[in-house]
């Protein structure tokens, strides 16, 4: 067993846990995602229902929903005891792989020192997740370091200005840039320190951001990260979206010429360059695309573009990174007949989805953020009753349809759908109960008794033990369940 490097860090850790239980699912979800290539939408959408208002009333009783959208457990124990170690990093592969002992799910593993436990507990605070970010599933504190197991693909690439020549492909790859960046700014957080390395290829399509270090933890820029600094970095040095949004422009450049707009090697005259901001566009790059460039790289800041407006530019129009209207019309057909949850499969089949391969939920977040009509994180009665009315049909049956919709996917009775409770309705639930993934969440979940019990839930949602012992005592009246128990309340779901 760790322990903590000393009396103080260890209360330090302690209130920062307590805090962590203590903060409900409030985060913004992530932003508009695209999985298909070759499929637009040609029409503008209106909000024709905002006045809209229902006398039905949306409480129930019943146990009220905590903690659904937290997923990061925090270990005081040695990672050794749920992990072995697989491969240590080297020049051709640059993560650190272990393999879960009970299913042989393959992580990777990032070390940090006991003077990062800031970085550790805004982890824990933040509960941050996103498709285009990377996964982060345990902490493990141990002999004064934290070791935090994330997920990891056989495809995994760091990301470099020579993968893509086709304009189309940069689109595609630069719009999960854009929407995860926009994402952090919706939870009121900057990066500051961004270059196309610090995001990674998981396969041939689909990308994340995984240094989320230097997110919390901010330093002296080095000499690489200095080409993407704005001008006015050199006046206030404030971490700020608009510092961001630059060095979004330099990703770009990059990506679509291969080469970055300052070639200076000396901090000094990098300096010079990118106060000057002469860039210069050359004509092998589409004029839409040049368009972008320069409205991103707008040496005055408070004329830069803003995060929300890149991806709406004609050039992400031509390259037609949109989605397909059949795949939101059969999304929304699914939210209305998927079968409503007990609190307990919910809490099952959230902990399934947050271990599920990223890239099959493209599409499903893609649907979400083009529900969300005004783009603030959720939508409402209103938002859903436009949607369905345009992909769906237009009846006198539809204001009722949506109602029982929301009835039944609004869980906490806020009345607004995030995407955490969107997404328990939305995904093709025969994917979710398929053998393999069965066994696997169970491996995953079981303690050595081979059971899934309170406890184990308890520490999974940094909930009481008590709060899953009257869940489990109501539901299957005792407090823990076999793996056939599992599979039968998953079977349900169906």
């Amino acid at each position: 067993m760790g322990s903590c490097s000393s009396k103080k860090m260890k209360q330090q850790m302690k209130a920062k846990l307590q805090e962590a239980k203590q903060k409900q699912s409030q985060t913004t979800t992530p932003n508009r995602q695209t999985t298909q290539q070759n499929g637009m939408r040609s029409h503008s959408r209106h909000n024709t229902h905002t006045a809209f208002q229902s006398n039905i009333d949306l409480s129930q009783q019943g146990y009220s929903l905590k903690n659904i959208n937290f997923f990061l457990v925090y270990r005081n124990t040695n990672f050794s005891s749920y992990y072995s170690l697989l491969q240590r990093e080297d020049k051709d592969f640059p993560f650190t792989t272990i393999q879960h002992n009970n299913t042989g799910t393959v992580r990777i593993i990032k070390s940090y020192k006991s003077s990062d436990s800031k970085y550790v507990a805004s982890l824990l605070k933040y509960q941050l997740h996103h498709p285009n970010l990377i996964q982060q599933f345990e902490i493990y504190e141990e002999q004064q370091k934290y070791h935090v197991a994330e997920e990891n693909n056989n495809k995994i690439v760091v990301l470099n200005s020579k993968i893509y020549n086709e304009e189309k492909d940069i689109a595609f790859i630069f719009n999960q840039i854009v929407e995860v960046i926009e994402y952090l700014h919706h939870q009121k957080l900057t990066h500051g320190h961004l270059t196309l390395e610090c995001f990674a290829l998981f396969g041939d399509k689909y990308l994340k951001l995984y240094d989320l270090f230097h997110l919390f933890m901010k330093k002296k820029p080095t000499l690489e990260e200095s080409h993407y600094l704005p001008p006015e970095f050199y006046e206030n040095q404030e971490y700020s979206e608009e510092r961001d949004i630059w060095s979004l422009g330099i990703i770009l450049y990059n990506l679509l010429y291969h080469f970055t707009p300052f070639q200076s090697t000396m901090p000094s005259q990098i300096k010079l360059e990118i106060q000057a901001s002469n860039i210069s566009y050359q004509n092998t790059i589409s004029d839409e695309a040049i368009s972008l460039l320069q409205q991103i790289l707008e040496k005055n800041p408070k004329k830069r573009i803003k995060i929300n407006e890149i991806t709406k530019h004609n050039w992400f129009k031509k390259q037609q990174v949109f989605l397909l209207d059949e795949q939101i019309k059969d999304t929304l057909l699914r939210l209305r007949q998927s079968k409503k949850l007990n609190i307990l499969q919910v809490y099952l089949l959230k902990f399934i989805i947050n271990n599920y391969p990223p890239d099959k939920l493209r599409e499903i977040y893609s649907v979400f953020r083009s529900l969300d009509l005004d783009n603030d994180g959720f939508f409402s009665i209103s938002e859903l009753i436009t949607s369905y009315t345009e992909f769906v049909e237009d009846s006198e049956n539809t204001k009722l349809i949506c109602m029982n919709i929301f009835q039944k996917v609004d869980m906490d009775k806020d009345r607004k759908i995030t995407f955490q409770e969107f997404i328990l309705y939305a995904f093709d639930r025969k994917e979710l109960i398929e053998e393999n993934v069965i066994d696997t969440s169970f491996k995953l979940l079981k303690n050595k008794k081979n059971f899934i019990t309170a406890e184990t839930l308890a520490i999974q949602y940094t909930l009481e033990k008590e709060y899953f012992t009257d869940i489990m005592m109501e539901l299957l009246k005792k407090d823990h369940m076999t793996f056939q128990n599992f599979k039968d309340l998953m079977n349900q779901i169906v």
